[in-house]
């Protein structure tokens, strides 16, 4: 399966566009975004893959803001992170990757979780801030406020950041976060493309 997803920053200029595929082997998202981030402007491509199960196994980014950087975090079967081929013990408790600018990197967290209304839970990710290009482990934690077809509601906290609450569709994709992002239908493209 292989499905083509957009979302805009809802209060600074910029957008993401992600190809999402699925198969028997993994999961695989490819993303390119551009983004104003506190008075900085990057273009970043990623992408990230995951096993069937939604469990974090390579990512690769490349961002351009003053200059091109560009990074390599995997982790093995055993939990070791390596970045760069160098190895990141501090990051031995991480489940999954969250970058600083992007609304999809929710979805595996979210996925693995398979959360009810009322349950909640904690994690380790090895956090990506995609202007310091810092990479350090940080506490995630998600409740489930409301589950329903179609749409489901869930509170995220990261630590050292406000909460924040996510609209996802059934397969846990973004389709709003609180003054964050928001999710752009394919008649939406269209129409901003006529105009």
């Amino acid at each position: 399966m292989q499905q083509t997803l957009v979302w805009k920053p809802w209060c600074t200029p910029g957008v993401e566009t992600l190809r999402l595929s699925q198969d028997a082997n993994g999961i695989q998202a490819t993303s390119h975004l551009m983004q104003a981030i506190k008075g900085n402007s990057i273009v970043a491509n990623y992408m990230i893959d995951c096993d069937p199960r939604w469990r974090f196994r390579r990512l690769w980014l490349k961002v351009d803001n003053h200059g091109q950087r560009n990074l390599c975090l995997q982790r093995d079967l055993r939990g070791n992170w390596l970045l760069n081929g160098e190895p990141r013990p501090d990051l031995q408790q991480c489940q999954h990757v969250m970058l600083s600018a992007s609304p999809f990197t929710h979805t595996p967290a979210l996925q693995r979780s398979a959360l009810e209304t009322g349950q909640s839970d904690e994690m380790q990710v090895a956090y990506i801030d995609m202007l310091s290009f810092k990479v350090e482990p940080r506490q995630q934690r998600y409740q489930c406020l409301r589950r329903r077809p179609g749409e489901s509601l869930y509170r995220s906290q990261a630590e050292g950041h406000a909460q924040e609450e996510l609209s996802v569709d059934d397969q846990a994709l973004l389709l709003k976060a609180d003054q964050q992002y928001l999710r752009l239908s394919q008649r939406d493209l269209k129409v901003s493309a006529l105009v």
